[in-house]
Formats: C-alpha cells, sequence, structure tokens
C-alpha cells in the first residue's frame, strides 16, 4: 500500500496529490496515470475512477517537494518506517470541474428546519441526546416557525434606508420572545417557552450559575441549562431575578444535544452545526479566526482560521497504520487550528500556546464560538484525527510571514451537508 493524499483544487481545475515511495523509487520515472488511477510501476496507487474522479494525463508534473525536509518538526505517522519513506508531489489536471464550486461556498445546509417539523406527525418530542429523558411536552400541537439569522440585528441598519429620524425604527427593534405553544427554529438551536417544558426536566448548571453577576450587565441571562436526570448539557435558558429568585423566560435548546421524535432522515451531528456558526460568522463579520471556548470552564480549547470552508479531499489513510487504506473522498472544510488542551512538559509549549491565546483574544477580528465542554473536547479529537490523512510534512505551518499561525497544525472539518 502506498500513502495518497490529494486535494481538488477547484479554482484551478487540478488535483494536488502527494505519495510517500521507498527511498529506491524515482516516481518521477515510474508513475503513470491510466483511465484516472495512477500506478507506480505495475502496483496500483488511486484508482480515483471509483470515487467518480476524472483527470488528464496532459500536464502530468512529478517532483519532490521543496519543503518536505521539514517533516520532522511535525507530529509523526504510526508507522515507524514512514519516515524512510520519500513524499513526492503529484498535479493532474481535472476533466471535470469539483461539485462545489466556489460560486456555490456560501449556501450552508440548515438542519432541522421548520419545513422538515411540519412534515413529520402531530405529536412531537425532543429528547436528551444521551439518557433519552422527554424535555418538550408533547401533548401540545405547536405553531412552528423559522427564526431570521442569529445576526439580524446587526444587519438592521442595511435594511433601513429612508427613515426620517434615526430614532424611528428603534420601537420596532425588540428582541424575540419565546411564545407558548410557538416553536422558533433557530440555526441551531429551538426557542421554546418554559410553558412548554416538561417540569423537573431541565436544572440550571450551578457552576454557570455562580459566575453570572446579577449586579451588572443585562436584566437577563443566558445560563447554562442540563438535562435533570444524566446532568449533561442540552442548552441555555433565560433567566431574570424577581424578588432574589432566578426565572425563567425561555430556553434554548441545542439541536446537537437533543433527539427528535419520531427520528427525521436526517441525523446531524455537532460538526454539522459547527460548519453553520463558521461559515455564517465569517460571512456577516468578515472574519476567519474563531476561539472555540467551553461554555462550563471558560477554557479556550482551540484557534481555528477558516482557510477554505469547501473543498474535498481524497486519501486511503495511508500515513496511519490502522486502517483498511480505502481510497475515499470527503466533503470537508480546511482549517488551521491550535490545539489548546495538551498540557506539555516543556514550558516553551504551553508559553506558545498562552501567547496565541493572548494574541488572538486582543484581536477585534477573532470571534468567540461557546460550546458545552464536551462538545469541544469532541472537535478538539476530530481536528487531530484528520491532521493523520496528511503526509507528516504538511501538518503543520511554520511559515515566518504567518505571524498568527506560527506550528498551527492543518485539519479538516467533515461537510454533511
Amino acid at each position: 500500500m502506498i500513502p495518497f493524499f490529494a486535494e481538488e483544487l477547484s479554482n484551478i481545475n487540478v488535483l494536488r496529490a502527494t505519495i510517500a515511495t521507498e527511498p529506491t523509487c524515482d516516481a518521477a520515472e515510474c508513475l503513470q496515470v491510466k483511465d484516472s488511477t495512477l500506478f507506480l510501476n505495475d502496483q496500483v496507487v488511486a484508482d480515483l475512477k471509483s470515487i467518480d474522479i476524472a483527470v488528464s494525463t496532459q500536464h502530468l508534473v512529478v517532483a519532490q517537494p521543496n519543503d518536505s525536509s521539514s517533516s520532522s518538526s511535525g507530529p509523526q505517522s504510526d508507522e515507524s518506517d514512514d519516515d524512510a519513506l520519500i513524499p513526492w508531489e503529484v498535479k493532474l489536471s481535472l476533466l471535470k470541474p469539483p461539485a462545489s464550486l466556489r460560486s456555490h461556498q456560501q449556501d450552508v445546509k440548515e438542519w432541522w428546519t421548520s419545513k422538515l417539523l411540519l412534515q413529520q406527525s402531530l405529536e412531537k418530542q425532543m429528547r436528551c441526546r444521551h439518557c433519552a429523558q422527554g424535555l418538550l411536552d408533547s401533548a401540545i400541537e405547536y405553531k412552528i416557525k423559522d427564526l431570521p439569522s442569529e445576526h439580524w440585528y446587526e444587519l438592521v441598519e442595511c435594511w433601513i434606508c429612508h427613515e426620517t429620524k434615526p430614532e424611528e425604527h428603534q420601537a420596532r427593534m425588540k428582541p424575540i420572545l419565546a411564545r407558548p405553544h410557538v416553536l422558533l427554529v433557530g440555526t441551531t438551536y429551538f426557542l421554546i417557552h418554559p410553558e412548554n417544558i416538561v417540569k423537573g426536566a431541565l436544572q440550571v448548571d450551578s457552576v454557570v450559575s455562580k459566575r453570572s453577576n446579577w449586579d451588572r450587565g443585562t436584566l437577563t441571562k443566558w445560563i447554562a441549562v442540563n438535562c435533570s436526570k444524566c446532568e449533561n448539557a442540552v442548552g441555555e435558558g433565560q433567566y431574570c431575578m424577581e424578588d432574589g429568585e432566578m426565572q425563567l423566560l425561555a430556553v434554548k435548546l441545542f439541536k446537537y444535544c437533543i433527539d427528535l421524535i419520531p427520528h427525521p432522515s436526517e441525523q446531524p451531528v455537532f460538526t454539522d452545526f459547527l460548519v453553520s456558526d463558521l461559515v455564517n460568522t465569517a460571512k456577516i463579520h468578515a472574519t476567519h479566526r474563531f476561539l472555540i471556548q467551553g461554555r462550563q470552564s471558560q477554557r479556550i480549547y482551540a484557534l481555528i482560521w477558516l482557510f477554505n470552508w469547501d473543498t474535498h479531499i481524497v486519501h486511503n489513510d495511508g500515513y496511519r497504520a490502522k486502517s483498511d487504506h480505502t481510497l475515499v473522498r470527503d466533503r470537508v472544510m480546511k482549517v488551521i487550528y491550535l490545539d489548546c488542551t495538551v498540557a506539555d512538559a516543556e514550558a516553551e509549549h504551553n508559553a506558545h500556546v498562552e501567547k496565541y491565546i493572548a494574541l488572538w483574544s486582543n484581536d477585534k477580528s477573532t470571534d468567540h464560538l461557546i460550546y458545552p465542554d464536551e462538545y469541544c473536547q469532541q472537535l478538539v479529537d476530530a481536528l487531530n484525527q484528520s491532521t493523520g490523512v496528511l503526509p507528516p510534512f504538511m501538518r503543520t505551518i511554520n511559515h515566518p510571514a504567518m505571524v498568527f499561525t506560527k506550528n498551527f497544525s492543518i485539519g479538516f472539518i467533515r461537510r454533511s451537508d
């Protein structure tokens, strides 16, 4: 098995691949392309037509990468003899453009919309994804409506262009409130009135609640809420303080923390909703840098630079030993990231992480995305896992011109839409 990784470059219609061979093999002489299949001598490297990719032999380029010697500074392969393999870069022309062109990259699928809910039976239930405890009163027939963009308040100045007085529209600029017997459907959550939550199904997160300072800030606060049965995060509640006691005004149930009954045909996972958050925030705020922070711990789990939010990669997982090495094609987001969870014995590593957390935190163009800690850790694990499909010399960024991402890793977030 010959390790193979490639990325489809839709803007120039090229498949840029990397293979690894024994030092005695000259891939520039031995590599051939026949019927969209790569051969090294008589061994099949990658049957691209099996994953619906057609390539041309015209403009074929096979050469050793200039920066392959830097592989020793990056994460190493699981296979002990991989250090002896020689990397080769292969550039092939695509006979047909990739399915997702750049003109379509801003389209992100929304999961579990009002349209999908309206197609289901009248009796609806939302359950905790961990323990299946019911959270929504299923005996009620609900009205179901989609909420506007999370950023509608910021965009309102773009919609209003002919007012006679600056304060004219302020009376209409009221927050969207939860209403009894109405399911308001956001991109990543359902907004529900407390009347429609099963009594005793939720409990406020005590750690987050203790940090709330009711003497400062707004009159209402969004505080994390957990399932009362398993104590896992399911969303957040909007609370106000009345007569010294917290009163619940509204509940957001995060879609990635719950299951819908009856089960829809589509079953999105946390990263599907993360993709929506990344793309929508990037479009509205014109930013590509994000701090991923845990809601309960307030810990920074990762720094993410959104490099390409819609591309395809092809690989056989050849740089890892524990794999069946089947050739696959995945639609992904390509990101540059720093794992901030790894505690290293070397003070230099810890200082590096602290330096970049401070640098990014003080940059106004960086956005904070806050999620339950469990899902932040899932994201970090998935990013580290994705880096393993790359050749060792491609896994880290260490270019002197990229001051914001020195010694960051390259990873991928899978897109299901």
